[in-house]
């Protein structure tokens, strides 16, 4: 098993030419989310619930732990059903570029507290990679 303390949060960003509502949107609105991540409850206030659901029984549940509407939000991510149970927290940026458009800033991070190895994050860190493509492709179709 590899030694979760030095397992570093996952970091990725995508620029667009998108304005900032346009991409928060595309974040929290759950028929917008659906066309590039999943099927996902909205976004409510700090301590609401979040489930993100892939189909199969494939569901991540959580809570959502910051909200500023039009910039950023967190929930916890754990997926139902597995144990031991393992709570990371995945949040979102969305901020203006000079000259226009946005950049959209996700960071998962929590590997240490959730005990994950490194195979997990790994895993978690290439879905990610490939939803954010999804996401840059869908924001580019406008």
């Amino acid at each position: 098993m590899t030694d979760t303390a030095v397992l570093p949060p996952i970091e990725l960003s995508l620029e667009s030419q998108v304005p900032p509502p346009e991409a928060w949107d595309m974040l929290t609105e759950p028929e917008r989310v659906a066309l590039w991540f999943t099927d996902a409850s909205p976004v409510g206030p700090v301590g609401s619930p979040y489930r993100l659901d892939f189909g199969d029984g494939s569901v991540v549940a959580g809570r959502i732990v910051a909200l500023e509407p039009g910039v950023s939000f967190a929930h916890t991510w754990s997926w139902q059903g597995t144990e031991p149970e393992q709570v990371t927290r995945v949040a979102w940026t969305v901020e203006p570029l000079d000259g226009g458009g946005s950049r959209i800033d996700l960071v998962h991070d929590g590997w240490v507290d959730a005990a994950a190895d490194d195979a997990s994050r790994t895993e978690h860190e290439a879905y990610w990679r490939g939803y954010l493509d999804d996401l840059r492709d869908v924001l580019a179709e406008g």
